[in-house]
């Protein structure tokens, strides 16, 4: 091959990979990722911190109300050493109150707009007032907070830039009735054109994606450092680590079951090593489109079991919702295929059970004329 040979095929490559690039941009403003996928993560996190507050309602004074022993002094002198007193220090503040009925009142708000931002009405304000709300909360209990509330309030943040009501919600069911009756009126504003909606469509959908990458990056980031800070133990790389965490009192649901399970000391070492390299390999595997669901599997039996043998349920709810990022819509559909027949067979059954047999009317004649 010539010189010129291959400086020719050397541009060629060059402009190949460019289009592929403007290709993939122009997609990235024009084609939504995963809308399915934000759907499923608003109803999960809504679901979740709706739960969460409903079942530390009886804590609720103690942890971040009038009644907890980090009072307000205390608060102020943490939120100074941390540089937090600044221009929203109101905001980390908010619940800091001693009266107890303004407290009841954000917390019976934050119970509303969690069930709010579930069903999805208004779900860009909503998102955005949830956001706000879940953030006075982490600050206020941060001498408690765990890592479920770490990877809410996370996830709250990235949500408040996706368009996570176009399914499932109230907000697409109001828009599919509207567009079944009358023709969508034009904007009142008078330089609202054609050119300002594409902008602005285009505009929400590189939002939505950016915040499905900034969710994707984050559940990555989480598993790739577990795994590294894992593999530095001792106990990890030898396979025990599994037994000391199971024999634990504070993390034990079931201490027969994990004695049963830790008394295998080769499975407890293999679910050990399992769980290392899947956490490792996640970031590799998960858009390989023959293995992304094997190992979303693994990662759904891990969290399953962290969550049911270690007393961690909300911790491993809150990161099953991060990982239905990397459903692709297909997975969606099929799934919500399924659900429609499973709901439709019942019905089939009994209208076929209403509808007389064809022989009666005979069976019937032959009776009367007899």
């Amino acid at each position: 091959m010539t010189v010129r040979a291959a400086l020719a095929q050397g541009l060629d490559s060059a402009a190949g990979l460019g289009r592929k690039v403007r290709g993939t941009a122009r997609n990235l403003t024009l084609q939504p990722l995963a809308p399915y996928s934000a759907a499923a993560i608003r109803i999960g996190l809504g679901g979740l911190y709706l739960i969460h507050l409903l079942r530390e309602s009886v804590r609720a004074d103690h942890l971040w109300g009038p009644g907890s022993p980090f009072t307000a002094e205390l608060f102020d002198q943490t939120l100074k050493s941390r540089g937090w007193d600044g221009a929203f220090s109101w905001w980390y503040s908010l619940l800091v109150t001693d009266s107890a009925l303004v407290f009841w009142a954000w917390y019976a708000l934050a119970v509303v707009v969690s069930a709010l931002l579930m069903l999805g009405w208004r779900t860009r304000a909503t998102a955005v007032l949830f956001w706000f709300l879940v953030v006075a909360f982490y600050i206020r209990g941060s001498m408690a907070n765990s890592g479920w509330a770490l990877l809410s309030l996370l996830f709250a943040n990235y949500l408040v830039f996706v368009a996570s009501g176009r399914y499932w919600s109230l907000d697409a069911r109001r828009r599919a009735r509207k567009a079944q009756g009358t023709p969508s009126a034009t904007s009142k504003f008078v330089f609202w054109g054609a050119e300002t909606e594409e902008l602005r469509r285009r505009l929400v959908t590189v939002l939505h994606n950016g915040g499905m990458a900034m969710i994707a990056l984050q559940v990555m980031v989480i598993y790739g450092s577990a795994a590294m800070y894992k593999i530095q133990g001792e106990s990890w790389r030898n396979g025990t680590a599994l037994y000391y965490s199971m024999m634990y009192d504070d993390f034990s649901t079931f201490p027969e079951l994990s004695a049963w399970i830790v008394s295998h000391g080769t499975f407890a070492a293999l679910m050990a090593y399992i769980t290392v390299f899947s956490q490792m390999l996640f970031p590799a595997l998960v858009f390989n489109r023959r293995l992304k669901y094997c190992i979303l599997v693994i990662m759904l039996a891990t969290h399953v079991g962290v969550g049911v043998l270690m007393a961690l349920p909300m911790f491993s709810a809150i990161t099953i919702v991060g990982d239905l990022v990397f459903l692709p819509t297909t997975f969606w559909l099929a799934a919500t295929r399924l659900v429609r027949t499973a709901r439709a067979a019942p019905e089939k059954k009994r209208e076929a059970s209403a509808v007389p047999s064809p022989r009666e009317p005979a069976d019937a004649e032959v009776g009367s004329s007899a």
